[in-house]
């Protein structure tokens, strides 16, 4: 199974500096992506890990709505111009923000101070290692084992390639937890329409999986409530051999289809 990962990767024109604010392309040419995981021509340095699961869902999820509006792109000479941006407005409207841009270690860096992190806005991918660790919220990997495959990747590891590149994870890898089986399915669906969602593994859990334009998720004839009271719908996620949940509120991303729509 694929795994999922949100990056930063250049502008429009396929420079690291002098494009327009927000993202100008889409799909495989957006400027920050939501994209499954290639092997790469250079080598991690290092694999960080949020001791706390719930800070590192928060900074996925934070990075998988960045990657999904329109409103962040890529600029070196603007890095910092989106956190800005987002810090203006708030997280609960990051897709009302002003636009602005980042570059791929400030989106990982920003995304955990967003999450909680108590990090500043400052860091590259030389330093970024460094800052992050001395936070003392997270856990640093360079065994082979982690650095040479994404198997054993978990949802918010952030891979770091000192002064090269720096990327997010948003899905587990196929060995980093067992997972149950799913439940019966009825005969509606879940229908992704529009960008990339997260499959949680519970209402407002871990994400399992990103669901993107054209997938379909058979409906599970339920749905529940988190604890904000907002409904999740119960799928079953056929690629993960799991039950999974997808959001009722992001409508403009997914919908229900029931039988004779």
């Amino acid at each position: 199974m694929s795994v999922y990962v949100v990056e930063a990767i250049q502008d429009e024109n396929g420079n690291g500096r002098g494009g327009k604010p927000g993202d100008q392309g889409d799909g495989r040419k957006a400027e920050i992506v939501v994209r499954a995981y290639t092997k790469r021509n250079y080598k991690w340095t290092a694999v960080l890990r949020a001791k706390d699961r719930n800070i590192a869902l928060t900074a996925a999820d934070i990075a998988t709505r960045i990657a999904n509006a329109p409103n962040f792109g890529y600029n070196k000479d603007a890095r910092w111009a989106g956190a800005k941006a987002i810090e203006a407005v708030g997280l609960d409207h990051l897709e009302d923000a002003k636009y602005g841009d980042f570059d791929c270690s400030s989106l990982c860096i920003e995304c955990y101070r967003l999450a909680g992190v108590p990090l500043n806005m400052t860091g590259y991918t030389g330093s970024m290692i460094k800052l992050m660790m001395a936070t003392g919220y997270f856990e640093e990997f360079t065994d082979a084992e982690h650095l040479d495959s994404v198997d054993y990747a978990m949802i918010g590891d952030v891979y770091v390639a000192e002064g090269i590149h720096a990327l997010m994870v948003i899905t587990d890898g196929d060995k980093a937890d067992p997972e149950p089986e799913p439940e019966p399915e009825s005969g509606d669906y879940v229908a992704i329409i529009r960008g990339s969602v997260f499959v949680r593994k519970a209402p407002a859990g871990r994400a399992i999986e990103v669901g993107h334009k054209g997938d379909e998720y058979p409906y599970l004839g339920y749905a529940e409530a988190d604890k904000t009271g907002k409904l999740w719908w119960a799928v079953d996620c056929y690629r993960k051999e799991m039950v999974g949940f997808i959001s009722s509120q992001n409508t403009k991303h997914a919908v229900l289809v029931t039988e004779g729509e």
